[in-house]
């Protein structure tokens, strides 16, 4: 592949984020960057079996991970910075400069707007409703002592047995919680969560449950299962004559939910962070959670960087009706999300978990436009129990258009369990990856690093990297990857790793040994 050497330098110069317990002469030394391959006791390039002490020992690193990324301390405030604050104890009418005249809530914080350069900070151990819009040039992130502060876009815990109503249908509960659509409802902080059910259009004046394909003719009158749940969102559906648009959400449950629980959280359709088109955003310390669209969502920007931040049970509202040739509503919903071009966008040191979606993902259907994506880094962080950890594309891309992917680079990272957990509901099974692009004319890259990072099982493959386009110089677009560890289960689904088209490859020693004589350095394990 030409010019990588200066791509990496280019791009270790420019975003490379030192973990704060660390110097920068000693990022060598960290266990989860360096050692993953000498802790498995394996051989690299062949097919082996993993030792039981080496996954626990991974499971181990990776729990102490999340620990350090949750007690990630303040970052230091420049001296004489343009300052905002928020404190659940504050009050909108005060000016927000200092912890003692803090805000209390994001609505007044969007009404601000602050020049770039400035700092907003939320208190540690609040809970700040409705997510924000960020600013250009802005930084958001921690104050205070604590856990970290955070953000949900569920507008209350609705753990109030006064708020739910039962129905004429038995065990099915009903709960006000508006128009915009809820993707899904998390119960104590994730001990349990329920499961959408969505009306399937058979063309024929029925209805089919899109999860369990039971009938679905009589609305939540057919809600047969221990948290299962329709929200009655809109009336602008095929859904009738049980779609009104009153705004309920219906719940299945042998007892009042609000006394089988002592928290409950909703989706809703929002954003954690929105960021749209805002150059130079920092978002950091912060823990989003309970966000029916994506925790941090962007298009084409510069300078977006995600940092030091907790982001958990994202996604799984209606993205829309009837699209890609459908005959049921699609669902979405991604942790970070740039959908467009980028130059610079870095995350690192993040816990990111229960993604309906992908974890991480930048992505863009480039039609007639020509879009770059640069110095992009995922690095240092816990990834588990997403759909797709990492997923990447830059699709429609047509021989005449240059549009491509520069400095890709994805390093230091512990991912477990791809495809398990919240996002099982989704309708497109077979398709979860730690690293998922899509094998159509996309993907051109150059300067694409994969290293030192562990892929723990997946429900579906492993990884699917790929591309159907060279790049201009006649390099393919395919990573150098090295230092990894990937952990299987012998004749799954490995996916893939080729240019072009290909067939997906069982886990097994023919394409470990294909791989093996492209990347060194290695491991291939099954557990």
């Amino acid at each position: 592949m030409k010019n990588l050497a200066s791509w990496v330098v280019a791009f270790t110069c420019l975003t490379t984020v030192v973990p704060r317990h660390c110097a920068a002469g000693e990022l060598s030394k960290l266990p989860a960057m360096r050692t993953l391959v000498e802790m498995s006791g394996c051989e690299t390039g062949k097919l082996v079996a993993l030792p039981d002490k080496a996954l626990s020992e991974f499971r181990q690193m990776t729990d102490r991970r999340i620990a350090e990324i949750r007690a990630t301390p303040n970052m230091e405030i420049p001296a004489g910075a343009e300052c905002r604050h928020l404190s659940e104890k504050g009050d909108d009418f005060a000016d927000g400069r200092t912890p003692a005249t803090a805000w209390r809530t994001t609505a007044r914080l969007d009404r601000e707007r602050l020049p770039a350069g400035s700092f907003v900070l939320f208190e540690r151990g609040g809970v700040f409703r409705g997510g924000f819009r960020a600013l250009e040039g802005v930084t958001y992130t921690a104050y205070g002592k604590g856990a970290k502060p955070r953000i949900y876009s569920s507008p209350e815990n609705g753990a109030d047995p006064s708020k739910w109503e039962r129905t004429d249908a038995a065990n099915v509960w009903r709960y006000k919680i508006g128009m915009a659509d809820v993707g899904t409802v998390v119960f104590d902080d994730g001990k349990a969560h329920a499961i959408k059910i969505l009306p399937v259009y058979n063309g024929n004046g029925t209805f089919t449950q899109q999860y369990g394909g039971r009938p679905f003719n009589n609305g939540y009158k057919d809600l047969a299962e221990d948290l299962h749940f329709w929200h009655d969102y809109s009336d602008k559906t095929d859904f009738k004559p049980f779609a009104k648009g009153t705004g309920y959400l219906y719940l299945r449950s042998g007892k009042n939910p609000g006394e089988r629980f002592k928290s409950i959280e909703f989706n809703v359709k929002k954003h954690g962070v929105t960021v749209g088109g805002a150059n130079d955003v920092h978002v950091d310390n912060l823990c989003i959670k309970y966000v029916g669209s994506h925790g941090i969502g962007a298009g084409t920007v510069k300078g977006l960087r995600v940092t030091n931040c907790e982001l958990g049970w994202i996604g799984g509202s209606i993205q829309a009706e009837r699209i890609f040739g459908r005959n049921w509503a699609t669902r979405y919903g991604n942790a970070v999300e740039i959908y467009g071009g980028c130059d610079g966008f870095v995350v690192d040191n993040c816990y990111v978990y229960q993604a309906y979606d992908a974890g991480l993902t930048q992505q863009f259907n480039v039609g007639n436009t020509t879009t770059y994506q640069r110095l992009v880094r995922y690095s240092n962080n816990v990834i588990e129990n997403c759909n797709y950890s990492i997923e990447y594309f830059l699709s429609g891309v047509r021989q005449g258009n240059p549009s491509r992917t520069e400095g890709f680079v994805i390093e230091n990272n512990l991912m477990w369990n791809a495809g398990v957990g919240f996002c099982r509901q989704r309708p497109d099974g077979r398709q979860a990856a730690h690293i998922k692009s899509w094998r159509n004319n996309c993907n051109r890259a150059t300067g694409y690093l994969v290293r030192r990072n562990l892929f723990a099982y997946g429900e579906d493959m492993l990884v699917e990297i790929s591309s159907g386009l060279a790049n201009p110089d006649g390099s393919d677009s395919m990573p150098v990857m090295d230092g990894n560890v990937f952990v299987g289960t012998k004749c799954q689904r490995f996916g893939v790793v080729n240019q072009g088209n290909p067939a997906e490859r069982a886990y097994d020693e023919k394409i470990v040994s294909a791989l093996g004589e492209r990347f060194s350095g290695n491991v291939y394990s099954v557990h």
